[in-house]
């Protein structure tokens, strides 16, 4: 059954209950001040899924369910199928796979999502990346790894994968 879902907005109260389709009321009493509310749209997904188990849920209803006891194996399966043809579709979409990215950098400093960096603040973080560079090295050396025909991994020499 579908879930459908009340708002009041005196007291600031959601509330949900289920229905068969076309039977819920369009107002309800508030479980708090007892005065009727209108059904609470905004969310209101009005997708029906009719899935493998004959199970009438709206979507959101059934996206709740994932979401508190996770994917059965068939919606599971079905998802991780449809996620395998998507990608493989992408990767023989030639077009799609060299197509050329333009940021809008001014854009984005006008939204504030982004702001250049002042010399000194640009120098700190080269400084750091170099730190953890240096770091992932050390630590990369101490378990093991090595280049070809060396003892241990180069800093100064790019790595190939082996």
């Amino acid at each position: 059954m579908p879930t459908f879902e009340w708002i009041c907005h005196d007291c600031k109260v959601f509330w949900e209950k289920d229905y068969s389709v076309g039977k819920a009321p369009s107002r309800t009493k508030c479980p708090e001040c007892k005065k009727l509310c209108e059904k609470n749209w905004q969310s209101q997904n009005v997708g029906l899924s009719f899935g493998d188990d004959r199970d009438y849920h709206t979507v959101r209803a059934r996206y709740k369910k994932h979401s508190e006891k996770g994917f059965d194996k068939t919606a599971a399966d079905r998802f991780l199928n449809r996620s395998i043809d998507d990608t493989k579709e992408r990767l023989n979409d030639e077009a799609a796979r060299y197509k050329s990215v333009s940021i809008d950098y001014a854009k984005l400093a006008r939204d504030g999502k982004v702001r250049k960096l002042s010399q000194k603040e640009a120098s700190e973080k080269q400084e750091r990346a170099k730190k953890l560079t240096e770091q992932a090295y050390d630590n990369a050396n101490k378990l093991g790894y090595k280049d070809v025909g060396s003892t241990q991994l180069d800093i100064a020499k790019p790595q190939k994968q082996q």
